[in-house]
């Protein structure tokens, strides 16, 4: 089975399967063929430490991540990462987009191919990874891959709305709600639309290459909106975030799933599904026993 990893920046669960008013029709689309997590969270509300988490199955101060990665802060052990254990496992592990983890090259955290790392839109990392699914869709026999694809919004600045949109925007509850507030939520939901388009073209072009059958998708954020009392603060506004999961067998049926779960249990979900051993160093569980019915919710 192959993984495609998609993730977005500062989206918390502003999109639409979680009720957001802005149409989402690629997200969507994901939920009603997968399962959506309505109450999962984040280890951190923060960009660098949320992903080191997700990405090595601990916390935070456990992958040494305890702040951002462009202001010196780094993993205590790269090989630790996801896609070096999946590497080590057979898997091309290519990355388009953003990543976060570190300032220095992402090959160290063992990605077999970089690319977009300068200009991390969604207009301009999407093709990118169609092209590449795409291409792998035409090689029946090569190595399964994990693909992580980052994209930058829904990180300041915004994309600029259509003029005239701002009257009917609602910015979230704990935001006044007044003409400034409204133009800028105008502008986030232009930034949520570009995102969907991004997202859109990938699961296009995965499921053009007739790989969405035998692909587990992962769909997420890292933290919550960059709005005050959201990103950057240890309430739900802040860790809260979306999950979707979309693949073979249990990942199938379009379910909405209320038990809590954590990011941290997305790499222990990843090895029981694929058959690697879970490393010693993880910190999370299975989401697989939740879905099979053999834990409770």
């Amino acid at each position: 089975m192959n993984v495609l990893y998609i993730h977005s920046h500062d989206t918390g669960r502003a999109v639409q399967p979680y009720g957001a008013p802005v149409a989402m029709p690629a997200y969507q689309r994901l939920a009603e063929d997968g399962v959506l997590f309505r109450r999962a969270f984040a280890a951190a509300p923060t960009c660098s430490p949320s992903r080191a988490a997700l990405l090595t199955g601990q916390s935070p101060h456990s992958a040494g991540m305890m702040g951002l990665a462009h202001r010196g802060f780094g993993l205590h052990d790269p090989r630790q990462h996801l896609a070096r254990v999946l590497r080590a496992n057979g898997f091309r592990t290519p990355l388009f987009g953003m990543q976060h983890v570190t300032r220095d090259d992402p090959a160290d955290l063992g990605y077999d191919l970089v690319a977009a790392q300068d200009d991390r839109s969604a207009a301009n990392v999407a093709p990118l990874a169609a092209a590449f699914l795409a291409e792998r869709g035409q090689d029946a026999e090569g190595q399964p891959f994990f693909l992580d694809v980052g994209f930058e919004e829904c990180h300041r600045p915004f994309l600029p709305a259509i003029p005239g949109t701002e009257r009917f925007a609602q910015p979230p509850a704990v935001i006044p709600d007044v003409p400034q507030t409204r133009s800028d939520m105008a502008d986030f939901e232009a930034s949520a639309r570009a995102l969907d388009r991004g997202v859109g073209i990938v699961l296009d072009a995965l499921a053009a290459a007739g790989l969405a059958d035998d692909t587990l998708v992962i769909c997420t954020t890292d933290h919550g909106l960059a709005f005050p009392d959201m990103k950057c603060t240890l309430t739900d506004l802040g860790t809260g975030v979306l999950l979707i999961l979309r693949g073979p067998g249990a990942f199938a049926g379009g379910r909405v799933v209320d038990a809590l779960a954590a990011q941290i249990d997305l790499f222990p979900t990843l090895c029981e599904a694929l058959g690697i051993a879970p490393p010693a160093w993880l910190q999370g569980t299975s989401l697989l026993p939740l879905l099979h019915g053999e834990a409770e919710s």
